[in-house]
């Protein structure tokens, strides 16, 4: 069973109560404990969470239930590890800090800052667990609490440059944009804000004493030697897939291993690199063709292609159709 920590419903039950529901009742029908809830050192059941939000959306009339969520929140649902951010010299480290070590938070979910186009970079998010619907409540608040942690962290007055939503939007495009004031585009195939990339460099603390000692506690709870190699590797290779980089020698190079050291790791656990990066290509471009309306050219460039014809070859391998035939038959289901 994959765990979160309590704090990422911090809110849930006020929320849902003044909405006319019953906060409470609706955490014990999904089998969470009421008490775990806005306590970091409790753990709650992912999966439950995912449905719970959708219903309680459902149950209150609310389509904006996550975000209206995500605003209650920010840096402090992530414990030590937002502590950690928040004693970092600059942005850039403070969220580097958190896609490092948000493992502690949850292995359900990752984060990362990437350049996006020149002058603007990316903080994206995704769920590591393979093959779950679309789920927009939770994918907002997600998205939410990621817009939060960025106008904690640069100063009141931010605004992001745009806002990426893997779903079709479950209110209105212009209650989006008011929210987040900012362009938020639908669709896509990722969760993420988009913020100028000179924002990264913005000082936070000169506390590097500190900084240290919380990081130092963060590598105890989540030492990079027990994690498994193959799902580090696949998170990479997902990151990686749009810029085309994707290769052993590159992913360990992030990983900060020597490429031979990956390879008798893979090849401890019965795989090869290329077949990883296939499996994440298929898983991926399954995904996407199911729960987006996205032009294929444009997922054959997130999957890594150079060419749109070369994912149509890929996709008659994988799914014996094209990749339009294959959305159709996803989506008809």
């Amino acid at each position: 069973m994959i765990l979160i920590r309590g704090t990422s419903l911090t809110g849930f039950v006020e929320l849902v109560d003044e909405l006319g529901g019953d906060g409470e009742r609706a955490l014990r029908s999904a089998g969470v404990d009421p008490g775990a809830i806005g306590d970091f050192g409790a753990f709650i059941p992912y999966r439950p969470i995912l449905d719970l939000l959708e219903d309680a959306a459902a149950e209150t009339g609310t389509p904006d239930l996550g975000r209206r969520l995500g605003a209650r929140q920010g840096l402090d649902v992530l414990g030590s590890i937002g502590a950690a951010a928040r004693s970092a010299a600059t942005v850039g480290r403070a969220l580097t800090t958190i896609e490092r070590y948000l493992r502690a938070y949850t292995p359900a979910i990752s984060v990362s800052v990437h350049p996006d186009r020149p002058g603007v970079a990316c903080l994206e998010t995704r769920r590591t667990v393979d093959g779950l619907p679309s789920y927009p409540q939770a994918a907002e608040l997600a998205v939410t609490v990621g817009h939060r942690i960025l106008w904690m962290l640069v100063g009141h007055g931010w605004q992001p440059v745009q806002v990426d939503l893997p779903h079709r939007p479950v209110a209105s495009v212009g209650s989006y944009e008011s929210f987040y004031d900012a362009p938020v585009r639908f669709g896509q195939p990722r969760m993420g804000v988009l913020l100028d990339a000179a924002d990264l460099d913005k000082p936070l603390s000169s506390d590097e004493t500190t900084h240290q000692l919380l990081v130092s506690h963060l590598r105890e709870l989540v030492p990079v030697a027990e994690q498994a190699t193959v799902p580090m590797v696949n998170d990479l290779i997902r990151r990686l897939l749009p810029g085309g980089r994707v290769d052993l020698t590159t992913v360990a190079e992030e990983l900060g291993v020597h490429p031979r050291t990956l390879q008798r790791r893979l090849d401890g656990d019965g795989v090869t690199f290329g077949e990883l990066v296939q499996d994440v290509r298929r898983s991926t471009a399954e995904k996407y063709l199911r729960e987006t309306d996205m032009p294929l050219g444009h997922l054959a460039t997130e999957l890594g292609y150079l060419e749109q014809s070369a994912f149509t070859r890929a996709s008659r391998r994988w799914f014996g159709m094209s990749p339009l035939a294959y959305r159709r038959e996803l989506q008809a289901t």
